[in-house]
Order: structure tokens, then sequence, then C-alpha cells
């Protein structure tokens, strides 16, 4: 669809998802509230402060109950927005199921491109012998999601094998996901 409001309408969203999503990671990966970006991203998600109220925040403060749901009744919200700027009609069952289905196929793509990313800072890292505070700030998102794997996969010394084995598995997962989802999907239909 190129209407303009549906473009601006998907843009603008999509950009709170994303905040949303980085802080959610932020206070996952317990960055330093005092960091430059952690700042920037908690002043940009106020929000996610007062619906904390209502969604405490859970294992000692660094999962956000409330950034999940922000971004969940995000995807709601951009489903129903779509579906009134297209014309179509959709139940609340389905806007349920098939908004919380994208938002986790979502969640688990952005934590790859966290990985990829990390990935690259790290050559980058290596190859130019700096470090960024932008780079270390993605090197220590993605910590927590490659950190699981890193227990399984064994130490080759200075090749990681463990960015691999969590794309790998956040694969499967997301597989696992909608092939689940594509049987709800169908009973709802």
């Amino acid at each position: 669809m190129n209407s303009p409001i549906y473009l601006i309408v998907n843009m603008l969203i999509n950009f709170g998802l994303l905040a949303l999503f980085l802080r959610f990671m932020m206070q996952f990966a317990d960055i330093n509230p005092r960091h430059p970006y952690m700042l920037a991203v908690r002043r940009f998600t106020g929000v996610v402060d007062v619906f904390s109220r209502i969604f405490p925040n859970v294992m000692a403060g660094r999962i956000s109950l409330a950034a999940i749901a922000l971004m969940l009744l995000l995807y709601w919200v951009n489903l129903v927005a779509d579906a009134f700027i297209l014309q179509e009609s959709l139940t609340a069952l389905q806007v349920f199921f098939i908004g919380t289905i994208q938002a986790i196929i979502k969640f688990l793509a952005m934590l790859r491109y966290i990985i990829l990313a990390s990935v690259v800072a790290s050559w980058v890292i290596m190859l130019a012998n700096v470090m960024h505070p932008a780079l270390e700030l993605v090197m220590a998102l993605s910590e927590p999601i490659i950190a699981p794997f890193r227990r399984i996969v064994p130490n080759l010394g200075m090749l990681d094998l463990s960015p691999i084995a969590a794309l790998f598995g956040l694969l499967l997962l997301q597989k696992f996901v909608e092939i689940v989802a594509m049987n709800i999907l169908q009973g709802i239909a």
C-alpha cells in the first residue's frame, strides 16, 4: 500500500516500537542508567515509567513488563490502524492473535539483528582497534542473548561460535512460533 497516511502511521508506530524495544533491551542488558544513550532512550520512552506502576519490573528490575505490554499494545494498534486504512475488517480475536504473533516474530527478528550487529561491531573493534560508546552498547545489548549459548557451545579460543548458535536457536524458535501461529489462525479464521 502506497497511501501516505498508511506510510506515516506505520512509520510512527515502528519508530515507537523501536524505542520501546531499545528501552527493554537496555534494561535487560543492565546498561548503566547514566549512560548517555540510556538517558536518551529513557527520556523518549518515559511512558514506560508510568506503566511500570501497573506492570512492575521483574528479575531484579531487568525485565520491563511495561515495555513489553506497550510494545504489544502498539502492535495491536498498528494492526487495527492498517485494517482501518485499508478498509478491512478484523475481529477482536484476530487482532489479539495476529498482533501478538507479529510482535513475537518481530521481537525475535530484532534479537537476531542485535546479534549480527554485535558480530560486526566486534570485527570493527578488532580491525580498527577502537572502542566507541555505540559499539560498546551494541556488544552489551547482545550479551544477554548470546550468554546462554556461550555456556553450551565449546570454547574454540579466538573463534566464538556462540553468536551462530544463538542465531540458529532464534530462527528455530521463530519457525516454531510460525507453525503454532498458522494452526491457531486457521482455527479462528
